[in-house]
């Protein structure tokens, strides 16, 4: 065990090692040229530059530095909790007032999906209905044209609600208790 750690180390070091040779060589070219050799130079004249500044500021004034963090932190924290807070509100608005009425919507739904089923039976039972009214009709009609008297008193029996609907009258009256004239 201790030798295939050693030899993990020594592949790590070989990698470390390359992948530094590579960076030397690949800024060693860079610097070929004349513009990457300034931009370079100025651009590490301005990272010690502001580097020192810095190190400065904090060696002169620790405790301004350590005051302005901390103001920086104690900021950041005011700002989080007052996002927590409102978050929370939010959470508790919807709980009261929007879950509530979702609540209120999906049973009017359904007692809407249950009346429109309820109507649907009912309809076909009216048409049920009809249907019974027009087959004693027809046999009413069909056993009176079958019949071999010539007589013009023949009367077809009908029962008493086909004969409530022959009987109302042109005006568009309906049969029954609702609709008429007492």
């Amino acid at each position: 065990m201790a030798q295939n750690y050693n030899t993990k180390n020594e592949g790590s070091s070989k990698l470390f090692m390359g992948v530094l040779v590579g960076a030397a060589v690949g800024a060693a070219i860079a610097l070929l040229d004349t513009n990457t050799r300034d931009q370079v130079k100025t651009g590490s004249k301005n990272i010690g530059s502001s580097t020192s500044g810095f190190v400065r500021n904090v060696k002169d004034n620790p405790g301004e530095f350590k005051n302005d963090l901390s103001g920086r932190f104690q900021s950041a924290v005011s700002t989080l909790k007052n996002a927590m807070n409102e978050a929370q509100s939010l959470y508790e608005k919807v709980n009261e007032d929007v879950v509530p009425q979702v609540e209120s919507i999906r049973e009017s739904a359904s007692e809407i999906v249950e009346s429109a089923k309820e109507a649907t039976e009912d309809a076909k039972d009216i048409g049920g209905q009809v249907a019974d009214a027009s087959s004693e009709v027809k046999e009413g009609v069909s056993s009176q044209a079958g019949s071999t008297e010539s007589s013009n008193d023949s009367v077809v029996q009908l029962n008493k609600k086909s004969q409530n609907t022959v009987d109302a009258t042109p005006q568009g009256d309906i049969p029954g208790e609702v609709g008429r004239d007492k």
